[in-house]
Formats: C-alpha cells, sequence, structure tokens
C-alpha cells in the first residue's frame, strides 16, 4: 500500500476519532454534535445507549488508525482484520441510514459526517471493498424499506406520553408537546406547579432527565419520536404544543404564552372557557411567539 494512501487513512482515522470523542464529549453535557434535533431522534429508535453506539464509534476509528501502522510492508496478516473491521462500519452504517430514511424521514447530520468519513476511507483503502461496503448498505436499505413500523397501525400520543399529572376528576385531558432544552417549554412546565383540575400528559420530543419533572412517575418504554410524527401530522414545527382531544377531533395551542393562559383558564380556575377552536379542527391563533423551532436552537 502506498505512503499516501496510509497517511489518508490515518488522516479521516484521526478525524473520526476527534468527531466521536467531541460527540461523547457534548453527550454527557446533555447536547449534541448536530445541527438540528434529528440525533435525537435516531437515538430514540435504537435499544442501546448513544453513549455505548458512540464509544463503539470512537474504538473504531482508532483501530482503523492503528492497524493503518502495521500493514505496511510485512503486515499483510493484519489486512484480513482491517477488510473485517470496514465492512462491518458499512453495515452499521446502512442500519443507521435506514433508520433515517424509513423511520426518523430526517436525516441527522453528524451521523452523515460519520457515514462519509467511512465510505471515504473504504474507497481510498481499497476499491474493490468499498464496492462490497456499498452493496452491503443498499442491500440493507432495501431490506428496511419493507419493513413496518411496529406501532404503525395502534399509534397513539400514549405511546409519547413520559409522565401523567391529573386529579380524581379532570376537567379535561391534553397533550403537552415540548422540548428539555426550550426556554418557553420551561415557562409552561413551571405554570403547571401545584394542584391542577386537568389531566396533563407531559410528551417530550427526545429523552428526558428525571430531574425535569421531579414528583412524577415516569412511564417506561415512551417513544419520544411519536411525538415529533405527531407534530409532523399537524404540520407544526416549533415546541411547546398543547393537543387536546376533543368531540370533534384535536384542538391545539402552539406558544407559551396561549398554553398558559389555557392552564389558567381551565385546570385552575374551573371554568371551562372555550379556549380552543369549536370546531376542534384549528389552532388558537395564529401564535407564533413563545415557541422554539424544532430545526434551531432557543434562547
Amino acid at each position: 500500500m502506498k505512503d499516501m494512501q496510509l497517511k489518508s487513512i490515518r488522516f479521516l482515522s484521526l478525524i473520526g476519532v476527534l468527531l466521536v470523542c467531541l460527540q461523547v464529549f457534548l453527550h454527557l453535557r446533555g447536547e449534541e454534535l448536530c445541527f438540528t434535533d434529528t440525533c435525537s431522534l435516531v437515538e430514540s429508535y435504537l435499544s442501546l445507549s448513544p453513549l455505548l453506539i458512540n464509544s463503539a464509534g470512537g474504538l473504531f476509528f482508532l483501530a482503523i488508525f492503528l492497524l493503518s501502522f502495521f500493514i505496511k510492508g510485512n503486515g499483510r496478516p493484519f489486512l484480513p482484520v482491517l477488510d473485517l473491521l470496514l465492512l462491518s462500519g458499512f453495515i452499521a452504517e446502512g442500519i443507521l441510514l435506514s433508520i433515517q430514511i424509513f423511520f426518523a424521514h430526517k436525516f441527522c447530520s453528524y451521523c452523515l459526517i460519520i457515514c462519509c468519513l467511512i465510505f471515504v476511507i473504504g474507497l481510498v483503502y481499497r476499491p474493490r471493498l468499498f464496492v462490497a461496503g456499498v452493496l452491503f448498505a443498499t442491500l440493507e436499505i432495501a431490506l428496511f424499506s419493507v419493513i413496518k413500523l411496529p406501532f404503525a397501525d395502534n399509534i397513539t400520543l400514549d405511546s409519547g406520553t413520559y409522565a401523567v399529572k391529573t386529579c380524581s376528576s379532570p376537567a379535561s385531558s391534553a397533550y403537552l408537546i415540548f422540548s428539555e432544552n426550550c426556554p418557553h417549554c420551561r415557562k409552561v412546565l413551571d405554570s403547571l406547579h401545584g394542584c391542577i383540575s386537568c389531566e396533563i400528559h407531559f410528551n417530550p420530543v427526545s429523552k428526558l432527565d428525571k430531574e425535569l419533572l421531579p414528583g412524577l412517575l415516569p412511564i417506561e418504554n415512551y417513544r419520544p419520536e411519536v411525538n415529533i410524527l405527531a407534530l409532523k401530522l399537524f404540520g407544526i414545527n416549533s415546541v411547546p404544543v398543547i393537543i387536546e382531544r376533543t368531540e370533534n377531533g384535536f384542538g391545539i395551542i402552539k406558544g407559551d404564552k396561549a398554553i398558559i393562559k389555557y392552564i389558567r383558564g381551565k385546570c385552575f380556575c374551573g371554568k371551562n372557557e372555550q379556549l380552543l377552536p369549536s370546531n376542534g379542527q384549528g389552532f388558537l391563533g395564529p401564535e407564533e411567539n413563545g415557541v422554539c423551532s424544532m430545526e434551531q436552537e432557543c434562547r
């Protein structure tokens, strides 16, 4: 193998190690190396911990970096090891790409960067292995295209509920879709402290820190991706959102001010004010203030 190839492999694998280490560091701080919330959405479909997956990715790139020093000259016995390692990387990326295409319906920028690094390393290392890897990944994507979502036939907002706050005779029942990192959502959560006469389902768009809602019993196996899917179905791209089931469909309120007004009027005062649209199909006005976009960081 030529020196230029080895140097390229070392450079690319070292970039991979640094990116994964940065992602692990940010994840431990509750952040992500991603331009949107899609990383959290993709992670919610995985049964393994994101920390474990990223650690495995870091070891993957580190192994490639170290092996590149042994395959030069008389290091032919190490070539099958590197072949197997890179093929496993192509297979793993095929699964992650399939999840983004068919399940999340969005692409994770961090995932795509890692995917590109693996594909380019494979191409630089051995074009034939690159072709084999692409075929493996393509076959996986084709297989995933015919897999049916396990909850597709019975999807409800209850599947995405993290916890429920209720009383003995709730005046109404509503779902609060929110983000842990949204300051407007925090205002709404703060307004729900104390005794309320409504049943409020807390539906986050990503896995929650248990300290965010102290005193509430978490529901196991809740699926945040269901809440993102619900927002997509209603054409909403921001949080917080209140969704209340009505006799004629759904009533929806967006923005912290409108939601807090709804909570104070219907859940604390005991007044059954008609705060939601009477036909249950629209929104309570074009409330765009007091929301955080799902695509951008909110401050």
